[in-house]
């Protein structure tokens, strides 16, 4: 069963995809420059994960991407919070 895998790769490229917008939106060159390796790695996962599964991915898949959006806004204001109170 590829469905964990269609999950867990939909999280990392939904994740990955909101990082990167933050990357580009506060001009962190470096981090923009790298983040790229992570959203295709999700990418050709979930490729995979579709090619065995078919539609029985699409639930995973689903849930994959509401969670990757949640972390990388959950991440992403935490790391704000840490930085202002500096």
């Amino acid at each position: 069963m590829n469905g964990p895998i269609a999950l867990a790769a939909t999280a990392l490229l939904v994740f990955s995809r909101a990082i990167q917008q933050q990357n580009v939106i506060g001009k962190h060159y470096l981090a923009a420059a790298l983040t790229p390796m992570l959203i295709a790695a999700g990418e050709i996962a979930i490729v995979g994960a579709i090619v065995i599964d078919g539609w029985a991915a699409w639930p995973w898949i689903s849930a994959g991407g509401g969670l990757g959006a949640i972390a990388a806004m959950w991440l992403h204001n935490r790391i704000r919070s840490l930085f202002n109170r500096a």
